[in-house]
């Protein structure tokens, strides 16, 4: 019983080990190849680069202008006390 374990131990690991090579040879990718190809033979225009670069100059947004209060409040309040809210 223990003989036939470490045989099964033995062939499993001949299994795992013959399938990896050092030197195994790599399959050729034909789309990464022209993937490749087409991005090192790739230029940009140089009108389309300086079409980009071109920017407006910086303004500064206008400053807004604080509320104007018309309110008088001495003469509110004298109003006020005289139409008798507060003695109610």
């Amino acid at each position: 019983m223990f003989a036939l374990s470490t045989i099964r131990v033995q062939t499993t690991r001949r299994l795992a080990t013959c399938g990896f090579s050092a030197s195994a040879m790599t399959k050729k990718d034909i789309l990464q190849d022209m993937y490749l190809k087409e991005i090192r033979n790739y230029k940009p225009d140089a009108k389309a680069a300086k079409a980009d670069v071109t920017t407006k100059e910086f303004t500064a947004p206008k400053v807004p202008e604080a509320p104007k209060n018309d309110i008088n409040l001495e003469a509110d309040m004298k109003t006020y006390e005289q139409t008798g809210a507060l003695n109610q």
